[in-house]
């Protein structure tokens, strides 16, 4: 769990609005603030404005992929540094390469344990400071 002195800025970016509730109480529960996002517009929209710690993004996502989404912080923002972590339901190997390639901390698939996920964050976050 989180100390509340240490508390950490989550985006979770899902089109899936049920996946996204659910992993937003169990990251909370954890204690992590977390934003929520539905698509890759919301997801541009939101990073410029809540700068979190770590992103959780879809890669299948109806307006914009989250493989173009990544390369967006990574490239336009000029953000190298905020873990992004894929969780998605492609398990597709060259889809994982390119997902990779793009700027992608760590690729997920679902169905996952959510425990997984928080230790991803976590793990990806410790890096990220040291």
């Amino acid at each position: 769990m989180v100390m509340e002195s240490e508390t950490k800025r989550v985006l979770l970016v899902d089109d899936d609005h049920d996946m996204v509730r659910s992993l937003e109480l169990y990251l909370r529960m954890a204690g992590y603030d977390v934003t929520c996002a539905f698509g890759g517009i919301g997801a541009i929209e939101e990073i410029t404005v809540s700068s979190p710690s770590a992103v959780i993004l879809d890669i299948r996502m109806p307006d914009i992929d989250g493989v173009d989404v990544c390369r967006h912080i990574r490239q336009n923002l000029n953000d190298t540094k905020t873990p992004i972590i894929a969780l998605t339901a492609v398990s597709d190997p060259d889809v994982r390469r390119e997902s990779l390639a793009a700027g992608f901390n760590e690729y997920i698939t679902k169905p996952c344990d959510f425990k997984r996920v928080c230790q991803a964050v976590q793990f990806h976050s410790a890096a990220r400071v040291a």
